[in-house]
């Protein structure tokens, strides 16, 4: 007897929150559980949705892969999170 697993998520796939990208979420649960917790619900609510909105236009298409992309080809190499990487503004290479 043999059972057959279906794995229905890709690899590439970012992790999911229910029906939400897992960054997505946060960005929009972390201001609606602050609210909660200082008991500002619906200014929690209301800060949670706008942030969610925010954060999924500075996202845009290309997703949080893309963003990191952006972040390291335009934050100089000093600033950037990136440090370990060769900088990405050289000119000229030398072999």
């Amino acid at each position: 007897m043999t059972k057959v697993v279906k794995v229905e998520q890709r690899l590439q796939d970012p992790p999911q929150f229910f029906f939400f990208p897992a960054d997505e979420a946060i960005a929009g649960v972390f201001p609606f559980a602050m609210g909660f917790i200082t008991n500002h619900v619906f200014g929690g609510i209301i800060a949670g949705i706008i942030l969610y909105f925010i954060w999924k236009r500075v996202k845009g298409e290309r997703g949080l892969h893309g963003l990191l992309a952006l972040i390291y080809w335009i934050v100089p190499m000093e600033l950037s999170m990136f440090r370990s990487f060769p900088d990405s503004a050289v000119c000229t290479w030398r072999a």
